[in-house]
This record gives C-alpha cells, sequence and structure tokens, in this order.
C-alpha cells in the first residue's frame, strides 16, 4: 500500500485522489472476512470506478504497477498451455474440486454440486414425495392413501448402479459447466468403475486419459496435488516439445519472429498461433499505434507507457492462441520474446 501511495504520488496525484483510488484496498486490511479464504497469491486491480481482487494458485511476487492499462504478466501461468490444470476428487462420501499449478493447489467451489451421493438419495425422496397421488376407493368414505415411486431397496445391485450412475451423471454435468470455455486439463481421482461412469458421461475435451485410480478420501490435497502432476506434466511437456520443434521447423521463414516490433502488431491482429517469453522476463516499456501498428521501445518508462510484452500476451489470449512461459534457457531463441504465426 505504501509503494501504491509513493507512486501515485510521484506521478502527480492529489492526497485525497490517492486516499480515494486506494480505499477499497485499504478496507480489505481489516476486513474479517477476507482474511478467512486464503491462497498463494493475490491479485488486486484499481482505477476510478473500478475494484476487483483475486486469489489465485501462484506465488506472485510483491509488485505495484501504475500505468494506462492492468498488467497482467506475473497471471499468465494461469493461462498458459503448460501452466494451469484442474483435479476432481470424486467419491461417493465427498467431491472435492482444485485449480493447480505445479507448484501450487487450491479448492474451488463449483455451482450447484452436489456434496456427496447422499445429496442426490435427499432429493429423490424429495420428488418421491411429489410423485405421490391421492386414491379415493369407490364406494367408501374419502380418504388420502399416498402412493410413492421411489428407487427401491439400495441393496439391489441393480437399482444401486442406476443410482451411482445417476449421481456421477450430475457431477459430471455441474463440472462441464463450470469449465465450459476452459482448455486447462483435467485428472480425476476416483475408483475405477466410478472413472469408468463418468468418462462415459463426459463431453469435456481436455479430461486427461489418465486418472488417479482409488479412493481419493484416502489423500489429503497435497498428495492428489503430487499424484495429479505426475499425470499433467508428461501432457504439458508434450505439447511445449511441438510447439518448439514447430517454432525451429520455421525459424528461418517469415512465420516466426524474436522481434518485439513484429511480433506486437501480429498478436493485435491475431496473427500470432504461439507466444513464448521467459517466465522472469524483464518488462519492456514503450508505446503502441494500433492503426499504423508503430512500435516503440524504450530504455526506461516514460508517461503513458505500457508494458509491450504484456500487452502482446494480452492480444494473443484474446485471439484464442497458446501461451508458453518458459525458463530463460528454454527459449527458442535467444530473445524476450519468441512468436509463432498463423500466417
Amino acid at each position: 500500500m505504501a509503494e501504491a501511495k509513493e507512486q501515485l504520488a510521484e506521478a502527480g496525484y492529489p492526497k485525497d485522489a490517492v486516499a480515494e483510488l486506494l480505499a477499497p484496498a485499504a478496507r480489505l486490511i481489516t476486513s474479517h472476512d477476507f482474511w478467512l479464504e486464503r491462497a498463494d497469491g493475490l491479485a488486486l486491480f484499481l482505477a476510478p470506478d473500478l475494484f476487483q481482487y483475486y486469489r489465485v494458485p501462484l506465488k506472485l511476487q510483491d509488485e505495484v504497477v501504475l500505468a494506462d492499462h492492468f498488467t497482467v504478466k506475473q497471471l499468465i501461468p494461469l493461462f498458459a498451455e503448460d501452466g494451469r490444470f484442474y483435479i476432481l476428487a470424486l467419491s461417493q462420501k465427498q467431491i472435492r474440486f482444485f485449480e493447480a499449478t505445479r507448484t501450487s493447489v487450491q479448492a474451488r467451489s463449483v455451482p450447484e454440486l452436489l456434496k456427496s451421493i447422499d445429496d442426490l438419495r435427499q432429493f429423490d425422496e424429495a420428488q418421491a414425495q411429489l410423485q405421490g397421488h391421492t386414491m379415493v376407493p369407490t364406494g367408501r368414505a374419502r380418504r388420502t392413501d399416498i402412493m410413492f415411486h421411489g428407487q427401491g431397496n439400495i441393496a439391489d445391485k441393480t437399482t444401486y448402479k442406476a443410482e451411482v450412475v445417476d449421481y456421477i451423471n450430475a457431477v459430471c454435468k455441474k463440472v462441464e459447466r463450470y469449465l465450459d470455455g476452459q482448455t486447462a486439463p483435467l485428472v480425476l481421482a476416483a475408483v475405477e468403475y466410478e472413472q469408468a461412469f463418468y468418462r462415459e458421461n463426459n463431453s469435456y475435451h481436455h479430461l486427461l486419459e489418465e486418472g488417479i485410480l482409488g479412493n481419493p478420501d484416502d489423500s489429503d490435497e497435497g498428495q492428489i496435488h503430487q499424484a495429479a502432476w505426475k499425470i499433467v506434466e508428461p501432457h504439458f511437456a508434450a505439447g511445449r516439445r511441438l510447439s518448439l520443434q514447430h517454432f525451429a521447423d520455421l525459424s528461418n521463414t517469415n512465420k516466426t519472429s524474436t522481434r518485439l516490433a513484429d511480433i506486437l502488431p501480429a498478436a493485435c491482429h491475431g496473427r500470432v498461433r504461439t507466444l513464448f517469453f521467459p517466465t522472469q522476463a524483464a518488462r519492456a516499456w514503450g508505446t503502441f499505434d494500433g492503426p499504423t501498428g508503430a512500435v516503440a521501445i524504450h530504455d526506461t518508462p516514460a508517461e503513458g507507457d505500457v508494458d509491450l510484452i504484456d500487452l502482446a500476451a494480452v492480444c494473443v489470449l484474446q485471439n484464442k492462441g497458446m501461451l508458453y512461459a518458459l525458463p530463460r534457457e528454454q527459449m527458442p531463441a535467444q530473445s524476450n520474446i519468441a512468436a509463432l504465426f498463423r500466417y
């Protein structure tokens, strides 16, 4: 908070305007409810008439950026092709859903998701009550006889299987709705037959073929995360190798570039298929003129400058391109940015 006040003061903001802008963030400090829920990282975005904050499963560096647009560089691993994945730990006693990266895991709440198979049974019992009907015997005084249409004895194997399938199908549909539009891999943790039922109903295209076999109730979230990463890491590595190979194959053509001045206009026009940059990339301050495509890069930030690498990454995401945040030694070229073009 102190650094934000200092930067705003240096930029010429009056004290009253600084206090007003930072007030929503200041209120979080004394909010009891805010501190009840924890995460590995916290990202705050403030502007006049706008305040948003997000708890994220990433260990973020402390940083304050004052600019004409929000910076998202540290959050890019959440959107990168080898950054984020999901875990569904499914049993009949409980359901746990996690969002994770290689180094962190965070429980997520899926709207309207059943907590256990008992929730389904309670719902079915309520439906059975509603299906009861009143019968009036002929030639006798009017009386009420309630007839129920329930699912029968749970000991019956056929009925039990149908109940489990209904339960897993209900879970599957809620998870798919929550993940609608996502491309991050999903790892399923469940006993073998429940995994089979889930896969029969699943339509989320990024559910991995390999899952964590066994009852997940016997494992804590750290153990589940570790087991899931062993499954996800080869999947990420294969996609990363393929993209790097494509870049290498086309490195001497106009389908690739390591020049920010070429990449940024292409990214904003949807031409970048894959963008690579180092995980600890320095900021590239400068200006970009959208209509002309002119890029000016400055050694030190000047008034009106933005981080051009950050802007390129946002443009790639908006145009459904792929991002890879790589260790510098894995970059396809000795540059802070590299791109593979669609055309």
